[in-house]
């Protein structure tokens, strides 16, 4: 047994040889039946006469020999359990030198068993699967799978899955070429929108995220766009940056020691295709997310030398999030070999102090703050570290009567939150998607959720992310044993976190408004700065925007006071029909910002307070716009709106690029309104040339929403 063991958090089903009966077998009370001496049937008891094992043998051609397995189960009596093909058996049907298995029928593990797979061995290996015929369940092949391997290697390095008629529906090969162009070819993904991908990966300013694992299908649809681009080391075959490594584009495979952190997970499992564990885990914390750059790391991350090496990676290039959907028991005596690489982890941990550590807390469902359970990273207790339990859900949306999962390791001191882990479908090796189930689909489920909120806020540390990720979960009721009794909730984290930071920072020049402080907190807009009343009327009256009733707000609702003429028409200039926004935070109470000026200041006040305030003034503020009050009538009116990023889910590159910079001059925009720090040189200039490309986009509703945007963000306060 190798000593180094490496616990990958995942539940998957688990594939059961047959093999000989346990106890000790009464030769005597075999019962072995021949025809035309050959041996046709054999059942073996042991000592009190208990049917133990029970073959029936068949003799498809000369020298071949198929070996039924039937089930010794008294429900499940005389039910075919498995085949295999054998040559090279004596008369008698056991092994002798040269013997070997060529086929086998996989069923599956429970009745009625059924047929879902046939293996195909290599004469030169047995342990080498060279062919895989999927089947249905009426045991006709919907797929077959060729794997190829170097030498006498038991593990694959390249696979090919094919329809029956041949044509190829995915495939995989280790250290093959990262190329998204390529890649997005086969998708017959446009030219245009190719170059686009190329722009938006390239981009130096992303949100970069980490992913510690088995390594990865660097090529998959679903990965391919969202690998960072090292900006210091360019592929060139040079170790550009000095740090040991050439060409760590977007990882590092510590097998290879190259920058091409492989899927190395391609043994056969229960999944009907090979499995795949970091392809799986680096799709669900990255999808959909256009500002984040993913990093892989794939090898023996037991290995002191290599996390001592990631570490050193994770510093220099300030890297934000660290997926660890990982293991490692507790080694004190060093009996396995892993006492150092526990240190290591540690050190690394200790070491970036700015960098978040997101950890699988185990699939055993026990208690792991006591210390026969403790494993690791999951016991760190570092205030950069968040530990994730596993929700028994495969999503958020919807959710009822949340629970946690029974297989999930839990403990009020070891683990933090809870996110979904149940049925979790994301990408799989060779192409298309798979389910899987566990603490290590949890775990990137959460630096999903923490990306989107530590994105819109980076002037939080990773000790205040996760305390602001920890106050503002769902309360599960009961409580499940963990830190924070409940799951990540993103709405809540971000209101709460913009709240703390208007209320900490006030404005350094004039500018933020009330229009801007209530669609910040709503999510319509990503920074602080001065918003016009047209932008503000857009935005309401926009498919991001609905109207609801007063009885129905909830904390985040934005609640306009809009002017309206007697025919209850909205009036048409939008200088005259937006008088005040703010936002609503629970029955008593909004958040309100009045006035653009510096010591115009962010408050808490009543609803009644806020309305009385702005009302006192409308007959004055009526009058200078040459209305009467019959024409003229303030109204309180409340909107639920959503983001740009949940209204519109398939954005084209290009789309994706032009929100990710204007998000980018967004926060620029909100450093100059919070300390007055210099505008880039070129901020004004690219706000120009996106401009410009607004034109090419092909979404209407998005169009007219950037368009303004970019006028809002270009306009002088």
């Amino acid at each position: 047994m190798n000593k180094k063991i490496l616990a990958l958090l995942i539940i998957l089903p688990v594939l059961f040889a047959c093999s000989r009966p346990s106890g000790t077998i009464d030769l005597s009370a075999t019962s072995p039946v021949y025809e035309n001496n050959r041996l046709v049937e054999q059942k073996l008891t042991n000592q009190e006469n208990k049917l133990t094992t029970w073959i029936r043998y068949q003799y498809p051609q000369k020298g071949v020999v198929i070996k039924i397995f039937l089930s010794v189960h008294p429900a499940t009596l005389g039910q075919i359990t498995g085949q295999e093909e054998w040559t090279g058996l004596n008369d008698n049907n056991d092994f002798q030198a040269g013997a070997r298995r060529t086929r086998k029928w996989v069923y599956t593990d429970s009745s009625p068993f059924q047929l879902i797979w046939i293996e195909k061995y290599s004469l030169q290996n047995e342990n080498q699967v060279v062919r895989k015929d999927l089947v249905d369940k009426n045991q006709a092949v919907t797929s077959s799978l060729f794997f190829q391997y170097v030498k006498n290697e038991d593990r694959p390095f390249a696979f090919v899955e094919k329809d029956p008629s041949g044509k190829v529906i995915s495939s995989f090969q280790k250290y093959e070429a990262y190329d998204l162009e390529k890649s997005l070819q086969k998708a017959a993904v446009p030219a245009t929108e190719i170059a686009e991908w190329k722009k938006l990966r390239e981009h130096p300013d992303k949100f970069l995220i980490a992913v510690i694992d088995t390594g990865f299908d660097y090529n998959h649809l679903g990965l391919v766009t969202h690998w960072w681009n090292n900006p210091h080391d360019p592929v060139d075959g040079l170790d550009n940056d000095g740090n040991g490594w050439a060409d760590d584009s977007f990882g590092w495979d510590q097998y290879a020691d190259r920058g091409l952190p492989t899927e190395s997970s391609t043994a056969l499992n229960r999944g009907d295709r090979p499995d795949s564990h970091g392809t799986h885990v680096a799709n669900i914390a990255t999808r959909g997310l256009s500002h984040v750059g993913l990093i892989g790391f794939s090898g023996d991350y037991t290995r002191a030398d290599y996390i001592k090496k990631i570490s050193n990676f994770l510093k220099t290039h300030q890297v934000k999030i660290v997926n660890m959907s990982l293991g490692l028991p507790v080694d004190i005596k060093d009996q396995l070999g892993l006492r150092d690489a526990i240190r290591a982890y540690r050190e690394m941990i200790e070491d970036n102090p700015e960098t978040l550590f997101v950890v699988a807390s185990g699939n055993d469902g026990v208690d792991i703050d006591q210390n026969k359970f403790r494993q690791y990273p999951a016991s760190f207790l570092q205030e950069n570290v968040l530990k994730v339990g596993a929700l028994e859900a495969s999503s958020l949306a919807n959710i009822k009567n949340p629970q946690m999962a029974k297989f999930s390791n839990y403990g009020i001191k070891s683990v933090d939150v809870l996110a979904p882990g149940r049925d979790i479908v994301a990408a799989r090796i060779g192409g298309g998607n798979i389910a899987h189930s566990g603490t290590s689909m949890a775990t990137p489920y959460a630096v999903h959720q923490i990306s989107q909120v530590w994105g819109q806020l980076p002037h939080l540390s990773a000790k205040e992310i996760k305390s602001l990720i920890l106050r503002t979960v769902v309360k599960i009721n009961p409580a499940p044993p963990i830190r924070s009794g409940g799951y990540i909730d993103v709405k809540q984290a971000l209101l709460t976190g913009k709240l703390e930071l208007l209320k900490q920072n006030p404005a350094a020049i004039n500018g933020p408004n009330c229009w801007n402080s209530a669609t910040f907190l709503a999510d319509l807009s990503k920074g602080i700065h001065h918003t016009s009343d047209q932008e503000f009327a857009f935005l309401l009256d926009s498919s991001l925007c609905r109207e609801i009733p007063l009885e129905q707000a909830i904390a985040g609702d934005i609640v306009a006071f809009r002017r309206y003429d007697a025919n209850n028409r909205l009036l048409s200039a939008s200088f005259a029909s937006e008088v005040h926004a703010y936002t609503y935070l629970d029955s008593k109470t909004g958040f309100s910002k009045n006035g653009v000026t510096l010591n115009a200041p962010y408050v808490e006040q009543t609803h009644a307070e806020i309305f009385k305030n702005y009302r006192s003034v409308e007959m004055r503020n009526c009058k200078i716009l040459g209305l009467n009050l019959s024409q003229c009538q303030m109204k309180e009116k409340v909107y639920r709106c959503q983001s740009i990023e949940q209204k519109f889910k398939n954005l084209s590159a290009l789309e994706k690029r032009l929100l990710f910079e204007l998000q980018r001059i967004e926060a620029e925009k909100t450093q100059e309104s919070l300390s007055n720090a210099a505008l880039k040189n070129d901020t004004q200039n690219l706000i120009l040339d996106l401009q410009k490309e607004v034109h090419n986009l092909q979404t209407s509703d998005f169009k007219v929403y950037v368009i303004r945007r970019l006028e809002s963000l270009s306009a002088n306060y």
